[in-house]
């Protein structure tokens, strides 16, 4: 029986593991106490793994216009933990890297965001990329939603302010038991 990685399980599942928030409806999620991030309650887990390296974690955010349809807003976080100089300056050439038809966005103070449009199927995407060093991890963020014709005529922007809203959220985690 290996202790070491029973005990890594075992802190993962607790560091990952969700703190409902009531009075918001927010869940905070904490990656191995390097940071945090919350989103709405009510956004599907669609992918999670982990390792001490990197973390992901895939959400679905609710929309009533892409029900009955394979379309889907969604949102990523990717931690990487940046453990010498070779580390944080390839996330920070990543970082500088866009799409090509990619233009610079200025959102959240201290992120690098970059926003395109892409086809997927028939339908149009809007896709923004962030990306920041918080602490010792490299976090990219990519959030996409679908330009589909029962969208809300403000779509676009209320997305941009559900971006806004979780970047301000990704920050470091401060243990506040100790």
């Amino acid at each position: 029986m290996n202790l070491g990685r029973m005990g890594r399980t075992a802190l993962l599942v607790l560091l990952a593991s969700i703190c409902a928030v009531a009075a918001t409806d927010y869940v905070e999620f904490t990656v191995f106490e390097r940071i945090k991030f919350s989103v709405p309650g009510d956004w599907p887990v669609i992918a999670s793994k982990s390792t001490p390296e990197k973390t992901v974690f895939g959400f679905q955010i609710p929309n009533a216009a892409d029900q009955g349809t394979s379309d889907s807003s969604n949102l990523s976080l990717i931690s990487s933990y940046l453990k010498d100089a070779q580390d944080r300056e390839a996330f920070q050439k990543k970082a500088s890297r866009t799409d090509q038809n990619a233009k610079e966005k200025r959102l959240v103070e201290g992120w690098r965001c970059s926003s395109f449009s892409a086809m997927q199927q028939s339908t149009e995407y809007a896709i923004w990329d962030c990306y920041r060093a918080v602490g010792d991890c490299g976090v990219s963020v990519r959030i996409a939603w679908p330009h589909l014709p029962k969208n809300p005529a403000d779509y676009d922007n209320r997305m941009e302010a559900v971006l806004s809203d979780f970047l301000t959220s990704v920050g470091p985690f401060k243990n506040h038991s100790k």
